[in-house]
């Protein structure tokens, strides 16, 4: 078992990196509905694309119920229990975009139904297939910089 011993910054760095997140845009505008950020300088039509919308009950600083969101996330504002599940769906969107294929909700992931018996593999499959898409949307979307 290793030590992890934990950098020490100087305190020009620290004061470089607390700049650029305070200053930078994509680390400060998250989507209200799976909190990655938004990007706004991507093609029309990206699933990533930042838009605001008029939510009733979003209390945002300064802005009564206006909230920003991925378009994705707009378009499928349904209560999905849990925020992975919710990035698996824009990861998987994401995906779709980026290889320019065809974007439409996927409830499944791109698993198929379990075979009689076989519900055991079916939700280990389930199971890996939202943290795969989960972890591609937060690695597409904070990876920005």
């Amino acid at each position: 078992m290793g030590w992890h011993v934990r950098e020490t910054i100087d305190e020009d760095r620290r004061e470089r990196r607390i700049r650029h997140v305070t200053r930078c845009l994509s680390c400060t505008l998250t989507c209200v509905h799976c909190g990655l950020p938004a990007r706004f300088s991507v093609p029309a039509g990206h699933p990533g694309l930042g838009v605001v919308e008029h939510l009733p009950g979003v209390a945002s600083p300064g802005l009564p119920d206006l909230a920003l969101l991925h378009r994705f996330c707009r378009d499928n504002l349904a209560a999905e229990p849990g925020i992975a599940l919710r990035r698996a769906y824009l990861g998987l969107a994401t995906e779709l975009f980026e290889t320019g294929r065809r974007i439409r909700r996927h409830r499944r992931l791109g698993v198929h139904p379990p075979r009689p018996g076989h519900l055991e593999a079916y939700r280990k499959r389930w199971r890996v297939a939202k943290m795969r898409y989960a972890c591609k949307a937060c690695r597409y979307y904070t990876g920005s910089h």
